[in-house]
């Protein structure tokens, strides 16, 4: 990869942010990532046209990642979901009405540059911290703030063909998940796709040994005999249930519970083995 050709002809185009972001689509997912992470002070003009990226910090505090393997990473995510996209639903990403359901600071917001117009990209999060780096930052998209316990989502102009929560239903209580996907459902087309990611039951063993000690039996025993496990963190309750901790799911609890949505694949990377993707469809 040339990056000073690429930052030279994107830097052509600057002035004008409509034929700059339609160059980014022309591009390759990882190039778009490359520019994103980094655009020399020298092309002064592009750096101003496009999103800054997040400080080290907040990509740490975030994913617990930062700097290029974490790009690596999220390039994986965004080829999975283009991939997933076509393999389960002979559907492409090029052009579509995109969703970010918990979208944090916009890790893969700005991926989705690749695929379609800002226009047509919308991220909610329940925490206005989120926000507040995305707009910080110059991300262009359509955000709002959505709430722990959805009852619907936070645009009138919905009607998404793909959402997608990555590591999202990771940390939700069973009352936030259902509610979240129930949320989703009314705001994504007959013909629509969500990617959702879950943890499997190995990963209380993971957490047990490289981020603190739980009760690891106990955890396991959920998810066998419910499907799901929830770990709460010390968080402030909403409307009486702490929202947000640590969950693991399994696929049978999906299809056994969220009754409005059909699962028609998965996928798992290497990058991040704890986070598996399912493609769902609206029934």
């Amino acid at each position: 990869m040339d990056r000073n050709a690429v930052y030279i002809a994107l830097a052509e185009v600057a002035h004008d942010r409509e034929t700059l972001y339609r160059k980014l689509r022309s591009l390759p997912t990882d190039v778009v990532a490359d520019v994103l992470f980094h655009i020399p002070p020298e092309y002064s003009e592009l750096r101003a046209a496009l999103p800054a990226m997040a400080s080290e910090e907040t990509q740490i505090q975030w994913t617990g990642a930062s700097g290029y393997p974490l790009l690596f990473q999220t390039c994986a995510i965004a080829r999975a979901m283009e991939n997933g996209l076509y393999r389960f639903a002979n559907k492409r990403l090029d052009g579509a009405r995109v969703l970010d359901f918990g979208c944090g600071w916009g890790r893969l917001i700005r991926l989705m540059y690749r695929f379609t117009d800002p226009s047509e990209i919308y991220g909610c999060d329940p925490w206005d911290k989120s926000l507040e780096l995305c707009k910080q930052a110059g991300l262009r998209a359509n955000l709002a703030q959505s709430d722990y316990l959805p009852s619907a989502l936070p645009f009138e102009d919905g009607n998404f063909d793909f959402i997608y929560a990555f590591s999202v239903f990771t940390h939700l209580s069973e009352r936030a998940a259902s509610a979240a996907m129930a949320a989703c459902r009314k705001s994504i087309k007959s013909d629509g796709i969500m990617m959702v990611t879950i943890r499997p039951l190995s990963y209380w063993e993971y957490h047990h040994a490289n981020i603190n000690p739980i009760d690891v039996s106990r955890l396991h025993a959920d998810h066998h005999e419910k499907g799901i496990a929830f770990r709460p963190h010390k968080r402030e309750s909403v409307d009486g249930d702490i929202t947000y901790g640590d969950t693991s799911i399994s696929l049978d609890y999906i299809q056994r519970n969220w009754t409005e949505w059909e699962v028609i694949g998965q996928d798992v990377l290497l990058q991040d083995a704890y986070q598996t993707m399912v493609f769902l469809r609206p029934k």
